[in-house]
């Protein structure tokens, strides 16, 4: 399957303006697009790698369309998901945060008559690309001493992210990515998030919130749900 046939009709752009005076090109799309269930209103997603028309870095952007829901009317935006992100990217940002992507630029948009939900919004978030890979699908195939270095630098990374009272929700090795040639692990997605005064205190607790520790399968659903999400 082509790209072109992955990215709907209506985001198969080349290039996208921001009020700032600056624009960026599209890339390839690096997820499908697809219906978003934690945030409100209703929206799809899609995410792509661009790049700047000034100086040819590479980006990441995250576009955002409400979807047609009964009762909902069209809004201006942003969603609860994309104000919460663009929330913490700033403050990564002000920081000067190594380990999370910062802010870049944002705008939003009204869809035209041939997206899904005329009059409704349309949110463009550019951040900055984090190098690496990310270890969903290839942790648990390393040697013992490239996860240790993983946990080791994940851990890092968290603390400094707590450390500006950011607690992440979504926890998943997927949200980790790892550059092995500087051995710095960084987090991403940032959409649900939890104001915190405190990091957390036990390390192989929270590695076993990421998958990056083992521990013995669950046999309480409730439970398990209270350990990755509270």
């Amino acid at each position: 399957m082509s790209v072109g046939e992955l990215v709907p009709a209506f985001l198969n752009v080349k290039m996208i303006d921001f009020p700032d005076g600056k624009s960026y090109i599209l890339l390839e799309p690096l997820t499908n697009y697809r219906s978003c269930h934690d945030g409100t209103p209703p929206e799809s997603r899609m995410v792509f790698n661009c790049k700047s028309t000034t100086d040819d870095t590479e980006y990441i952007i995250k576009v955002k369309v409400q979807l047609p829901a009964e009762g909902q009317a069209p809004v201006e935006g942003p969603s609860t998901t994309t104000a919460a992100e663009l929330k913490a990217l700033e403050k990564f940002r002000d920081a000067k945060l190594a380990c999370a992507p910062h802010l870049v630029t944002f705008k939003k948009t009204v869809q035209g008559s041939d997206f899904p939900f005329p009059a409704g919004f349309v949110t463009y978030t550019v951040m900055t690309k984090m190098p690496g890979i990310s270890l969903f699908g290839k942790y648990w195939k390393m040697l013992s001493r490239d996860r240790d270095d993983i946990v080791k630098s994940t851990l890092e990374a968290l603390r400094s992210i707590y450390a500006l009272g950011v607690q992440p929700v979504d926890r998943g090795m997927r949200n980790i990515i790892w550059d092995p040639d500087t051995k710095r692990s960084s987090i991403i997605d940032f959409e649900l998030w939890n104001e915190v005064s405190k990091s957390f205190e036990d390390d192989t607790h929270e590695m076993q919130r990421w998958g990056l520790k083992s521990r013995p399968p669950p046999n309480d659903w409730f439970k398990e749900w209270a350990f990755q999400y509270r």
